[in-house]
């Protein structure tokens, strides 16, 4: 049943970035500092400084989330376990942090963590603030990792079977980590939603169906009893604007305008919605949900980057293949992990019945979660950023075609 709720509504080539891109990230740098309006990071790793925040993009073939080095802490009532391989792909050594009750126990619902980044950045720890809430509350967490896009090469689709890989080393090793295998939810944000929405309509049991090629994996298919994706992109081809204008979908939505003004989906996917509307449509949770879809939970601000139309066309096909979902629309320009203190106590009661375990206890949140959320960025200084890594990219390619010589 849906209910709506208020909390207070071979694939073509990337074009390369031309002077247009730079004279637009200059531009966009003077908008940044005269005009932007702060808001939270969105979806995108924030640190102390804009540096870290914003570090070089990964090529496919190296680790997309650094030395693999595994570092096993407490943190207050939680354990906290970094960089557990999960799979090695080629030279691509994925990884998953988890988070456990200090207090020893078995048994234990699990949830799987998918970090957003707009499938260009992020890491397992930017799901930190979330996966010390699920332990908290005496669940356990896998945050896991997947392959990023880079400006010359897209994840489409090796990321899908990278997060269902993780999930099924989830499944193989929760009892290692005092969790029950049939107990599995997986929550995403951002990209991390459009990954876990997908994973909620492909499951896990179709690894490598959308590769055309099933790398050797050891671990069994597992079910996953629910999925929660906060601002999940759903509809693909509507996020990508035309001759260097926003997407229609934004509307009015200066948010939405400014950040999709960089061609982040057709770089993700490989190609433009014209040259490949397959891909596209392949790729969009909206266009690929069935009647054995698993549960939904979905949550989207009115007026954040993700607009509400991609949450509206989810819930419509949702609603018409008779799948179970429920729906949180928020007031104003929060996105994704940037609203967990207003529906983590919403969410959590509802994961914990379609798991099958009684609700924890409600978190009493003070103010923010986490140092992360506290550091503000604006929406002008993310474009500009990811907008600069385009542009740098595109200058290093053609420097490196000058030094060929004739």
């Amino acid at each position: 049943m849906r209910r709506l709720t208020r909390t207070s509504r071979q694939a073509a080539v990337p074009k390369p970035v031309n002077g247009f891109a730079i004279w637009l990230t200059v531009g966009l740098l003077v908008a940044a500092i005269i005009t932007a309006t702060p808001i939270a990071a969105y979806g995108f790793p924030t640190t102390s400084s804009s540096e870290e925040a914003f570090r070089p993009l990964p090529d496919l073939e190296q680790n997309p989330t650094g030395p693999s080095t595994t570092n096993r802490f407490t943190e207050g009532n939680v354990v906290i376990t970094r960089n557990v391989v999960t799979a090695t792909i080629g030279d691509t050594v994925l990884t998953a942090d988890i988070y456990q009750p200090a207090t020893p126990g078995t048994g234990r619902p699990a949830v799987v963590l998918v970090h957003g980044g707009a499938w260009f950045q992020g890491a397992p720890s930017d799901m930190d603030d979330q996966g010390k809430l699920v332990a908290e509350q005496g669940w356990v967490a896998f945050s896991i990792s997947y392959r990023l896009a880079t400006t010359t090469r897209s994840s489409w689709p090796e990321v899908l079977s990278d997060v269902q890989r993780g999930i099924r080393w989830v499944g193989a090793n929760a009892s290692t980590y005092g969790a029950d295998p049939d107990k599995i939810a997986v929550l995403g944000a951002s990209a991390g939603g459009h990954l876990a929405a997908m994973i909620a309509i492909v499951g896990t049991t179709d690894f490598g169906a959308l590769t055309g090629q099933s790398p050797p994996d050891p671990n069994p298919p597992v079910t996953v009893k629910a999925v929660a994706a906060w601002s999940p992109p759903t509809l693909l081809a509507d996020l990508v604007g035309t001759g260097g204008q926003p997407p229609q979908a934004c509307g009015a939505n200066a948010d939405c305008r400014l950040f999709w003004t960089v061609p982040i989906i057709p770089t993700f996917l490989g190609c433009e919605p014209n040259a490949c509307p397959d891909r596209y449509k392949q790729a969009s949770p909206a266009e690929q949900v069935k009647p054995n879809t698993t549960p939904m939970w979905l949550a989207n601000s009115t007026e954040e980057i993700i607009p509400l139309s991609q949450l509206q066309v989810l819930t419509d096909a949702l609603t018409r293949a008779g799948v179970e979902h429920e729906v949180r629309i928020l007031d104003g320009r929060e996105h994704a992990g940037n609203f967990t203190a207003k529906v983590w106590n919403d969410m959590i009661p509802w994961l914990a019945e379609k798991l099958g375990v009684p609700a924890p206890r409600p978190v009493t949140f003070q103010g923010q979660v986490g140092e992360a959320l506290k550091k503000p960025l604006t929406i002008a200084g993310i474009v500009v950023a990811v907008l600069t890594v385009f542009v740098l990219a595109a200058a290093y390619r053609r420097s490196r075609h000058d030094l060929v010589p004739s």
